[in-house]
């Protein structure tokens, strides 16, 4: 698995299908993933589950708003279900 900060243009490129977890940013510029595929031009690249958690953490105020961020169980466990974006 792969986890990418990307753009939300970036992120309305992909392929859906192969993207397990999904989150926009507060301002709704950014778009935290975990997916399958390979992204270029990432505004953040993550090696695994618990340093993007550990991003949100550091960054909670543009992706959360509260002190936690998001749980590192939330990004491995949550499903992305894209007909929902539509």
């Amino acid at each position: 698995m792969n986890y990418y900060i990307i753009t939300k243009e970036v992120f309305n490129t992909i392929e859906k299908n192969n993207v397990d977890f999904r989150l926009f940013s507060l301002d709704k510029t950014k778009v935290l993933v975990s997916t399958t595929d390979n992204i270029n031009g990432a505004i953040e690249e993550f090696t695994n589950s618990a340093e993007a958690s550990s991003y949100t953490q550091n960054n909670h105020v543009d992706w959360i708003g509260n002190e936690y961020g998001v749980p590192e169980w939330e990004i491995k466990e949550m499903t992305y279900i894209p007909e929902l974006d539509n």
